[in-house]
């Protein structure tokens, strides 16, 4: 799968320029939350990143080519299709939750990634610009 990141903003985009945390064979990539925000105790909070993101892979079509001239028989074409937001191990250390759990991006979406997050704290919690999540 490839991931397509559209920045919303320059800003955003210097913030994903200069991730200096991702390696070859990470199994995710780390998303900035793009201004300081307080988030209210025991509420959800939807948090904008600035981000628009388009997932990629090969279609793979596992039939028999009857006719090397059907135009049928596109196993090298490239699709769209959904991919999964989680939050990073170290929300463990917050009052932080995903509200969903995990975040479900449809091939076909197209809008700003939204983190919906939890507060479960009976205290205000502020998430800072560019903490990764």
């Amino acid at each position: 799968m490839h991931l397509k990141i559209m920045c919303l903003s320059d800003e955003v985009r210097e913030m994903y320029k200069n991730h200096k945390t991702h390696h070859e064979g990470d199994s995710g990539l780390d998303v900035f939350i793009i201004k300081d925000e307080v988030l209210k105790p025991k509420t959800t909070t939807f948090v904008k990143l600035g981000i628009k993101a388009t997932a990629l892979q090969y279609k793979c079509n596992y039939y028999y080519k009857s006719d090397k001239n059907n135009s049928n028989n596109k196993e090298n074409e490239i699709v769209n299709t959904s991919f999964l937001l989680f939050p990073r191990s170290s929300i463990s250390k917050t009052p932080l939750r995903l509200a969903n759990s995990i975040g479900l991006i449809d091939a076909g979406y197209r809008g700003e990634i939204i983190l919906a997050l939890d507060n479960t704290s009976d205290q205000e919690y502020t998430i800072k610009k560019n903490d990764k999540h």
